[in-house]
Parts: structure tokens; sequence; C-alpha cells
């Protein structure tokens, strides 16, 4: 870490003091980003990719869901023709072994930023290649799934 990352968590209470990871609100409570999704999904096996509520989203082994958001907006990520296959073939049977974060920085000035959260999973390839980054919305939305009677999976919250 460096001296400037240091100065400005210790300045900045939207960031967890134990690692540096952001801090997320969920129902009024301030909760460090990386321990809440670890409890929720971290050392998860992927079983899905799927079309969701909150556009496309990773189905986890233990029955959780993330949707994926767009790291700069935090809009959901809505699937373009081909792209649920192709996230399947990558992601199907890795596991989510970790997480990083960051941060997106506009071209305006002054510029736009936006603190990215990183899912990184299992896989031979370099630590870059199997990281996907997302919103921090992300993060707040993880929800359990659901089976219906008829077997089929039903995203709630």
């Amino acid at each position: 870490m460096s001296l400037i990352d240091l100065v400005r968590q210790l300045n900045d209470d939207s960031v967890c003091d134990r690692d540096g990871f952001p801090i997320i609100v969920i129902d009024g409570e301030r909760l460090c980003s990386a321990e809440y999704a670890d409890g929720l999904i971290g050392g998860q096996q992927v079983i899905g990719v799927a079309e969701g509520p909150d556009g496309v989203e990773i189905l986890f082994s233990n029955g959780r869901a993330i949707p994926l958001t767009k790291p700069a907006s935090g809009e959901p990520l809505v699937a373009r023709p081909g792209m649920l296959p192709e996230l399947r073939n990558l992601l199907i049977n890795r596991t989510l072994e970790g997480f990083r974060h960051g941060e997106w920085v506009g071209d305006g000035m002054p510029p736009e930023r936006h603190p990215i959260f990183a899912l990184q999973f299992s896989g031979d390839e370099p630590l870059n290649d199997r990281t996907l980054d997302v919103g921090l919305r992300s993060v707040r939305r993880i929800r359990k799934t659901l089976r219906r009677d008829d077997g089929s999976k039903e995203l709630t919250r």
C-alpha cells in the first residue's frame, strides 16, 4: 500500500479499516464489501449464468446469485446476443477465489470517480484474465435463489 493510499484510507470512512475495501450500506448497516461478499459467495462454484431481474447474473452452488453491473455507472449489465453462452463457457465450474478493489476514473475535469469491485475466479490463466470488474451495486444486490415447485429457479431478494 502506498502512503497516499494509507492517508486516503485513514481519512475516509467509506473504506473498511481492516482491508481498505469500500464500505457498503445494507439495511442501514455499514459493512465491508469484501467481508460481506465473501460470507455470501466466497469459495462457491459457478453453476450458471442467467438473465435475471437485474440483468445478467452469476448463479453459485450455494443458491446465491450476484447481478453483474457496469463498473463505471453501476447500471445492470444487459446481455447482448450471444453473451450468455460465452459467459457460461467462461465461468461455469470455476470457483470464486477472491476479490479485488480499485477505482474507475473518468476523463472529465475534475474526473468522475467510482469504486470498482472485482470478482476473481479459479483457472490457469493470468489473474487479470479471470477477474471480472463490477460496480458496488452488484455486491449490495447479492441474493438467494429459490426453487419453484416445478424445479426451476426463481430469483428473489
